[in-house]
C-alpha cells in the first residue's frame, strides 16, 4: 500500500510541474487514444464481418503501417518547422475524416486507402510527443511526463475497447443490422478524434528550457551513427514481432475461444488498465535500476507469456498471460522513449523519433502482411512462436547495446 501511495504521491507532485502545453497535448492525447482504441477493436471484426479472410485483414491492416512508414521522415521535418498550434489541429480534423472514410467505404481500395491515410495522419502525433515534451518540460518532471501519455494511450483502451464492444452488441441487442452497428462503433470513434482538435488548438507559444539549450552545435552535428543503430535496431524487431501476433489479437480470442465482441472488449480494456498501472509504476523502477535494466527486465519476462497464448487452450490462463503480456512488453515504452531521446541533441530528437518509428512500422508492415497468411493457412501457433523469438533478439541486442559495459554509451545514461 505504501508503495501505491507513494507512486500516486509522485504523480501528483509531477503533475504539478507539467507545463499548460504538456496538459492540453495530454488531453489532446487522450481524445484521440479514445478513439483510436475504439476503431482498433471493431475493425478488424468488421471486416471479418465483410467476409475478409486473416490474411485479406492482414493486408488491409498493412497498409495503415505503410502510411506510418512512409510519412515517418516528412512527419518530422513537420514537426520540428510548423507550430504545433496549426499542425496537430489540422492532423486531428484530417485523422478523423480518414477513419469515418474507412467506416463508410464499401470497396476493397477505397477501404486500404483511408486506412492508408489514417495511418499516415496519425503518424503526425507519435513523431510530435516526444520532442514536443522534451521542449514543454524540465528534467524533474519529464519521465513522469513521457509514463503519463504512455500510460493513457493504454488506459485509454478500457473507455475505447468497452464502448466500442459494448456499443457494437447493444445495437444489434435493439435489432439495429450487425455491419450498420459496427459503421456506428467506428464512427463514434472517428468522432472522439475530431474532438481533440480543441485542446490542440489551446497550446501556446513555447519556449526551450534552458536544460534542452545547447549552445555550440552546428545545425548537422549530433548524428552519431553506431548509437543511433543501437537505438533503432531494437525497435526494428519489436516491431517485426508485433506485426506478427498484435493486429490479430481480437480474432485470436474470438476463432480460438469463441468469444463475443463484447467480451473481447472487456479483455482489451482489462489489457489496457493492467498496462496503464504498469506504465504508471515505470518511473519508480526506472529510477532504482535504470532505464536500460528496466527496458531488459520487462521486456524479456514478456516472452514466455507469448508462447502461452500460441499453446494453451485454457481460456482463463490464456487471459492471464495476456494480461501480464501487456503490462510487461508496454510498461517499458516511455521509459525507452525518454532514454533514447536523451542521448542525442535536441535538434536531432524530431528526426530520431521518425527514424525509429520508420522501422517500427516499416517492419510491422511486412510482418502484418506475411502473418495474415501464415494464420490463414496454419493457424496462430507459428504466429506467435516468432514472435516470442523476435522480441527476445531485441532485449538481447538492447542488453549488449545499453547495458553491457563496452557497449553502454556514457551520455545521458542513468545512474548506476
Amino acid at each position: 500500500m505504501s508503495t501505491v501511495r507513494r507512486i500516486v504521491n509522485e504523480y501528483i507532485e509531477a503533475f504539478k510541474s507539467f507545463s499548460p502545453n504538456a496538459r492540453r497535448f495530454l488531453a489532446g492525447s487522450f481524445l484521440l487514444n479514445v478513439g483510436a482504441n475504439q476503431i482498433s477493436l471493431l475493425f478488424s471484426l468488421y471486416l471479418q464481418r465483410l467476409s475478409y479472410t486473416e490474411a485479406g485483414i492482414g493486408a488491409v491492416l498493412a497498409t495503415r503501417a505503410l502510411g506510418s512508414t512512409i510519412i515517418a521522415l516528412p512527419a518530422s521535418i513537420l514537426a520540428a518547422r510548423f507550430d504545433p498550434r496549426r499542425l496537430l489541429p489540422v492532423a486531428a480534423a484530417m485523422t478523423a475524416a480518414a477513419y469515418v472514410a474507412q467506416s463508410l467505404f464499401v470497396s476493397g481500395a477505397a477501404i486500404s486507402s483511408a486506412v492508408f491515410m489514417a495511418g499516415a495522419l496519425s503518424t503526425v502525433f507519435q513523431v510530435s510527443a516526444g520532442p514536443f515534451f522534451m521542449r514543454n518540460s524540465g528534467e524533474k518532471e519529464r519521465m513522469h511526463l513521457f509514463s503519463l501519455n504512455g500510460a493513457l494511450s493504454m488506459g485509454t483502451g478500457l473507455i475505447g475497447s468497452l464502448l466500442g464492444g459494448g456499443l457494437k452488441d447493444g445495437l444489434v441487442g435493439l435489432g439495429v443490422g450487425e455491419l450498420t452497428a459496427y459503421r456506428a462503433g467506428l464512427l463514434v470513434g472517428a468522432a472522439f478524434v475530431a474532438a481533440a482538435v480543441w485542446p490542440f488548438t489551446r497550446i501556446a507559444p513555447s519556449r526551450e528550457p534552458r536544460t534542452m539549450r545547447a549552445p555550440g552545435l552546428r545545425r548537422f552535428d549530433g548524428i552519431d551513427a553506431p548509437l543511433w543503430l543501437k537505438l533503432i535496431f531494437p525497435s526494428f524487431l519489436v516491431g517485426m514481432g508485433a506485426g506478427l501476433t498484435i493486429p490479430y489479437l481480437n480474432l485470436y480470442f474470438k476463432n480460438a475461444f469463441g468469444m463475443s465482441d463484447a467480451a473481447i472488449g472487456a479483455a482489451v480494456a482489462a489489457g489496457q488498465v493492467a498496462t496503464f498501472l504498469g506504465i504508471v509504476a515505470g518511473p519508480i523502477i526506472a529510477k532504482r535500476i535504470g532505464k536500460p535494466r528496466a527496458v531488459f527486465w520487462t521486456q524479456v519476462l514478456s516472452v514466455p507469456l507469448i508462447l502461452v497464448l500460441g499453446w494453451v487452450r485454457a481460456l482463463p490462463l490464456a487471459l492471464l498471460a495476456y494480461l501480464a503480456r501487456q503490462v510487461l512488453m508496454n510498461m517499458s515504452t516511455p521509459i525507452q522513449d525518454n532514454f533514447a531521446l536523451e542521448l542525442v541533441p535536441p535538434e536531432r530528437q524530431s528526426l530520431l523519433n521518425a527514424v525509429k518509428m520508420l522501422s517500427w512500422t516499416g517492419s510491422w508492415t511486412v510482418a502484418a502482411r506475411i502473418s495474415g497468411e501464415l494464420i490463414y493457412r496454419g493457424g496462430f501457433k507459428t504466429s506467435f512462436a516468432l514472435t516470442a523469438g523476435l522480441y527476445l533478439a531485441s532485449t538481447i541486442c538492447y542488453r549488449i547495446f545499453f547495458i553491457s559495459g563496452r557497449g553502454a554509451p556514457g551520455r545521458g545514461a542513468p545512474e548506476a
